[in-house]
Parts: C-alpha cells; structure tokens; sequence
C-alpha cells in the first residue's frame, strides 16, 4: 500500500494536533494537585473533620464526616483519604450502582483526556500526579487519585528491606 505525500502530511498534522490535546488534559490533573481543595503533601489537620478508618503506622486512612459524596456528574458511596508520615497523599473514592458507575469513565475522559487502557483500569499519569480507574464489574467502580511523589515514598517504605542483598554461600 502506497501512501501519498498529502495523505502522510495530513496524517502528521493530524497526530501533532491531537498531542496537545491530551497533554494540556494531563497538565489539569496536575495543576488539581489534589482533591477538592486539599492540596497532596498537606498537614493533617483536625479542621478537616476526619474520621479514622485504618492506621498501618506511616498510613493512615481517613473519611470525612461532613463529605458530599457527588463528584463530577456521578455520586460516590465512600469517599477515603490517605495520609502518609501526615501528608495527604492519595483519595479513593468507590462508586457503586450500574447507573452510577457508568457516569465515571466518561466524567474523567472529558476532564484528562483518553487514558491509558490496562486490562479492567484505565490510568492517566501526569508529572505530578497519577490517576487509576478500575472496574471489576458493572456495579463498582474504584478511582485512585495520588501524588506521585508521595505515593513513590509509600512505595519505598513498604518494599522488603532484604530484597537487594545477594546471599553468597561460602566454602
């Protein structure tokens, strides 16, 4: 198949133009650096009326007491709030119900762009922050929001501390 000059250019010109697209939808993920106004990497503070769910030391997870559970153009079930070494550093928010779940993905495609597709989830990685959508089945959707940098550290402090060490047997 042969293409011609003036197809392959509007082709190019095609892709140049749908890159920034997808680009200036990622730099809105990052400039949101957080969740309805609590920036990630902020104090734990008692003004934000937190109701503790799970304490794994360094990890903490929280729901608020007074949280309005619509997002976007859906409603959440549970909205969570992770704090690490008393940063903020990610939120989840569950969503159930077949008519609820179904308002997510395309909520989040119209604010960040097309994602990247993985199996159930869908992902969208800006440089500051990472946002992973994952449905299991038609009734529940999980969202994970997060700093990337934050989330990098939780990383870390979880891995094995035994795992880059090379046991040699010695004659």
């Amino acid at each position: 198949m042969k293409i011609m000059p003036a197809t392959l250019l509007a082709l190019l010109l095609a892709l140049l133009l749908a890159q920034p697209a997808h680009t200036h939808s990622l730099a809105r993920l990052d400039a949101a650096n957080g969740f309805r106004g609590l920036p990630f990497g902020a104090p734990l503070t008692e003004a934000l009326h937190l109701q503790l769910l799970r304490d794994k030391g360094d990890e903490k997870v929280y729901e608020r007491l007074d949280e309005q559970l619509q997002v976007g153009g859906f409603t959440a079930a549970r909205i969570h709030y992770k704090f690490f070494r008393g940063q903020f550093a990610a939120v989840t928010i569950i969503v159930k119900g077949a008519a609820e779940t179904r308002k997510v993905r395309p909520a989040l495609e119209a604010l960040y762009g097309p994602g990247r597709i993985e199996d159930f989830s869908c992902k969208w990685q800006g440089a500051l922050v990472a946002l992973s959508y994952a449905s299991l089945s038609d009734e529940q959707t999980i969202m994970a929001m997060s700093s990337r940098l934050l989330a990098a550290q939780m990383q870390q402090a979880n891995a094995p501390s035994n795992t880059t060490k090379l046991k040699t047997k010695q004659k």
